[in-house]
């Protein structure tokens, strides 16, 4: 039987990967769909595919739930993800990659206010090496390009989604990722449907050139791989769980060399080596840290 931690870093490693793909595939839909109209798709699909599962589990949703739902829904859907489209719209995509991926800095202070974990030694040293890392991975020479709103917008999309993340958490004891996951996401999307139409854009729009890759986005990004994140942070605590975001700039790296031939420098190199030694330093924690998730039933 597979040890507990060790399937939620299992979890984590599959979430990790597949958030990873999001940038290579979206880059090959730039001129087929507008971002807000593939975020729409993206977390309606998401949530749809996973709407079966909900109904068979038949779990008694309160009101106040629905209102949870609501709240996590527009909280990621439009707010965080908004956020993130918004910044790389006027700014530079590299320096919105850098601001959403620092999220586990501010997830480690939501979970300490309320979710009452404890911020670890370990936690500062991974974080710090983390973000140096990701600025040597993404950092490039000319700093044109951004602008005071852009990264407003991307500090907003970092904080909102490690709120997403330490509220995802704390509602997953009580309710099925499955069942949170499904309703927030349609829930999310719905309210993102006034955003369209007030940019008199078309509010449900797949080209055929790129169905399949919205497909890919929808069903298995949005949908399977926040199964794998909210079940992986069930069994992890919150702060650590995330800490492994700092690795998706180092996979998205190569995924782009692979797939859209772009070069790596030995400064992105040694930007994900310092990656690695920081998410390691994590892991390994001393076991006489007693983790809140390690009692979980």
């Amino acid at each position: 039987m597979i040890n507990e931690k060790l399937k939620g870093y299992i979890y984590l490693g599959i979430t990790i990967f597949i958030f990873s793909t999001l940038e290579v595939v979206s880059s090959s839909l730039k001129n087929l769909i507008h971002p807000f109209q593939l975020i729409f798709i993206r977390f309606l699909l998401g949530g749809l595919v996973l709407l079966p599962f909900v109904i068979v589990k038949k779990e008694k949703i309160s009101k106040k739930d629905w209102l949870f739902f609501a709240s996590l829904g527009i909280l990621n859907t439009v707010i965080s993800m908004g956020s993130l489209q918004l910044a790389i719209y006027m700014g530079k995509a590299s320096t919105a990659a850098i601001l959403i991926s620092s999220n586990p800095i501010f997830v480690v202070m939501f979970s300490h206010l309320i979710l009452k974990e404890n911020i670890s030694k370990n936690n500062i040293v991974c974080m710090v090496l983390g973000f140096i890392g990701i600025i040597m991975i993404i950092y490039k020479s000319d700093s044109t390009g951004d602008t005071p709103l852009s990264l407003l917008l991307g500090v907003i999309a970092s904080m909102t989604f490690a709120l997403y993340t330490v509220l995802g958490k704390n509602k997953a004891e009580n309710i099925s990722s499955i069942t949170m996951i499904s309703l927030s996401a349609i829930i999310g999307s719905i309210f993102t449907i006034p955003i369209l139409l007030y940019m008199g854009l078309p509010v449900f729009y797949i080209p055929k050139e790129g169905f399949f890759r919205i497909m890919y986005l929808g069903l298995i990004l949005s949908g399977f791989a926040y199964i794998t994140f909210i079940e992986a942070l069930k069994i992890l605590s919150a702060s650590k769980g995330s800490m492994v975001f700092f690795l998706k700039p180092a996979i998205a790296t190569i995924l782009a060399v692979i797939f859209l031939g772009e070069s790596i420098s030995l400064r992105i190199i040694l930007g994900m080596i310092l990656v690695a030694v920081g998410i390691l330093i994590n892991f390994y924690q001393s076991s006489g840290v007693k983790m809140e998730t390690d009692e979980k039933g």
